[in-house]
């Protein structure tokens, strides 16, 4: 008996499961970058490692809190405690990531 993946029960059972993109994943390295760099230009510094896609932000009052870059599809996220500074990987892309970068994205184009 060999191992099914979920192309294969869609296929099977001819199922439209789109509302599975909305939590992320899958996405490569170069696509994650490519994802951020389309929403934050060059607003944000961006830099594709081997995990995913590290951003990094230096700003007064970020408008953050730690428990942004804890979610799913995060990893290695620190926050300055003065909230001067972020760096986190996105590993995954979903609704959240695509918040947080256009949070970040019109944070700084206001300030």
């Amino acid at each position: 008996m060999s191992a099914r993946g979920l192309d294969d029960l869609m296929e099977q059972n001819e199922a439209e499961l789109d509302f599975l993109s909305s939590y992320g994943g899958g996405e490569t390295p170069e696509e994650l970058v490519e994802l951020v760099t389309k929403i934050a230009g060059d607003a944000i510094k961006i830099k594709q490692v081997k995990d995913g896609a590290k951003i990094s932000l230096k700003a007064a009052n970020l408008p953050l809190v730690a428990s942004d870059i804890a979610r799913h599809g995060f990893i290695k996220g620190t926050l300055a405690e003065d909230k001067s500074s972020v760096s986190v990987t996105i590993i995954a892309f979903g609704e959240e990531q695509k918040r947080f970068i256009e949070r970040l994205t019109e944070f700084i184009h206001n300030e």
